[in-house]
């Protein structure tokens, strides 16, 4: 499994654009997590991402519009031109938001539990007892730190131009690497064996 994370953008769409291509073309994961706060604007941009790319307002009835007027033409390299089209506006689907403060993601990377927030301040000892992996969006920089058995990483904002790609590595390992999202190797961690014990908070 393949997670992009995307830092803030703050209104610079041509970053969250470039992260975007570079996650979903190049590096090809399979999701992507926005740690803004402004998710309706990165919505805005995909909606309108995905209308340029396929040239008009993007649905299924869109899709199946545009497929019966190719077919019926025969035409063998609009056909190819439409599912290409629609391939890369699917890919776009892969970004997902956060949920409103105050909830917060939770997914799974191999047998680790990262939780997912904007803000690592909203952050209490019940909400991080049982994950190993924080990811957070609100900070100046990239960064990675270990406390005990929990690691904090942050892309840090979009405007930085770098974007982090969690990666499971055989059975039990997680890699976590950073990218310029030009595709220039910034750094890259195997993140140390999660302990098997599970704090129970009540």
């Amino acid at each position: 499994m393949r997670i992009g994370l995307l830092g803030p953008a703050d209104g610079d769409t041509e970053a969250a654009r470039e992260a975007i291509e570079f996650l979903l073309g190049d590096v090809e994961v399979d999701q992507a997590i926005y740690l803004g706060d402004d998710p309706e604007a990165l919505d805005e941009l995909l909606q309108r991402w995905a209308s340029e790319v396929f040239g008009e307002a993007y649905d299924d009835d869109a899709f199946l519009r545009r497929a019966a007027e190719v077919a019926e033409r025969g035409d063998a390299v609009a056909i190819e031109g439409l599912l290409h089209r629609d391939a890369w506006v699917r890919k776009l689907g892969r970004i997902r938001n956060l949920p409103p403060s105050p909830a917060r993601a939770v997914e799974m990377i191999g047998d680790r539990i990262l939780l997912a927030v904007h803000d690592k301040a909203v952050l209490d000892e019940e909400d991080i007892a049982n994950a190993q992996l924080i990811v957070y969006g609100r900070a100046n920089e990239a960064e990675l730190r270990r406390f005990g058995s929990r690691y904090f990483l942050t892309p840090g904002p979009l405007d930085a131009g770098q974007v982090a790609i969690l990666e499971t590595e055989g059975p039990n390992d997680v890699v976590v690497a950073l990218y310029e999202t030009t595709g220039v190797p910034v750094s890259r961690q195997t993140l140390a064996r999660r302990t098997g014990k599970v704090n129970v908070v009540r």
